[in-house]
């Protein structure tokens, strides 16, 4: 049955000067009768995206309610949501790297849970290009400079034995911005969030060259919080992950594809071809655990110093606390 988002609150809250509302929210029929909730106030530079896709879950299909949680996920742009983290007016984010790098610059933030493993992300080109090193001297498209997907970039054209100053990169913005970049031919390449770079392959004589999470293992999405709130609600932490990660657990489970399936369609407005498409590439992609590997993290700090983001080649454990999420099992 197809999942009609139900908008159950229209707010405009102010989140360090910035207006920012809270997004439509699927209701799940909880009694009157039931024990209060306690409101949590999750930020997310996005609405539904394969980054955030768990914590949406959650949400919408009971997951946060089941653990005594009423949260709003409230949409904001990444550097006011981590203001409003530090200063209280949000609980949590949805932010992974953006956290990581927050911490290396002394904001007392850490990510405590991660829910995307790897980007899904392709790297679109025109035709011609058959292989990475076709793209020396050629323009490739990012969301914008010293970003993930420039570090992205980066990352592959050195794999690949290519200097990044043998090509152009160029900052066009968002995806349908970089999309139009493509059509345009303002550039040659560009690298496109799923489900945009499906969308790309059927506007024009493109190809995907590249799934570049299949390299570029960079953990994408999950929760983080500032370190107040870990020393001083840690309970509340522990119900907020255990809710997400069972999201997650049950978003991978085949079992329940059928209904992942119908949620993918409503949520990224996918018809049921590219849903299954959008659920083959996404579900690889989650981390059951609510956790990645130490050189993941290293990945993030590392790409960060290279970007001069920072000078601190602190090890993982100085920027993440996963404690809570070690808590769960498996």
């Amino acid at each position: 049955m197809p999942m009609n988002f139900l908008l159950k609150t229209t707010l405009v809250l102010w989140l360090s000067l910035m207006p920012v509302t809270v997004v439509p929210f699927l209701s799940s029929g909880r009694s009157a009768e039931a024990q209060p909730l306690k409101e949590v106030r999750i930020a997310s530079s996005t609405t539904v995206s394969f980054t955030n896709l768990s914590t949406f879950y959650a949400r919408d299909k009971g997951f946060f309610e089941k653990e005594g949680l009423d949260t709003k996920i409230i949409v904001v742009q990444t550097n006011a949501a981590l203001a409003a983290l530090v200063s209280g007016n949000v609980d949590y984010t949805t932010l992974s790297t953006s956290a990581i790098e927050a911490a290396l610059r002394g904001m007392p933030v850490r990510l405590v849970a991660v829910t995307s493993q790897q980007p899904v992300w392709g790297l679109v080109v025109r035709k011609g290009i058959t292989k990475v090193a076709d793209l020396k001297g050629r323009k490739i498209a990012v969301s914008s400079y010293g970003g993930a997907s420039y570090a992205a970039v980066v990352y592959v054209l050195k794999q690949h034995g290519i200097n990044p100053k043998e090509v152009t990169i160029l900052a066009t913005g968002e995806t349908l911005a970089r999309i139009a970049a493509l059509r345009n031919e303002a550039v040659d390449a560009a690298i496109i969030a799923a489900p945009g770079d499906m969308k790309a392959l059927t506007l024009g004589d493109f190809r995907l060259l590249l799934d570049v999470g299949s390299m570029y293992k960079l953990p994408m999405g999950g929760i983080s919080t500032s370190q107040a709130k870990i020393r001083e609600n840690p309970s509340e932490i522990r119900r907020l992950v255990r809710a997400v990660v069972g999201a997650t657990r049950f978003i991978v489970d085949a079992r329940n594809k059928s209904e992942v399936l119908n949620y993918i369609a409503a949520g990224f407005k996918l018809d049921r071809h590219s849903s299954e498409e959008l659920y083959k590439r996404v579900v690889p992609s989650l981390s059951t655990t609510g956790m990645v590997e130490g050189d993941k993290i290293k990945l993030v700090i590392d790409s960060a110093v290279e970007r001069g983001l920072t000078d601190k080649a602190v090890e993982p454990d100085a920027v993440v606390d996963f404690s809570f999420v070690k808590e769960l099992g498996r």
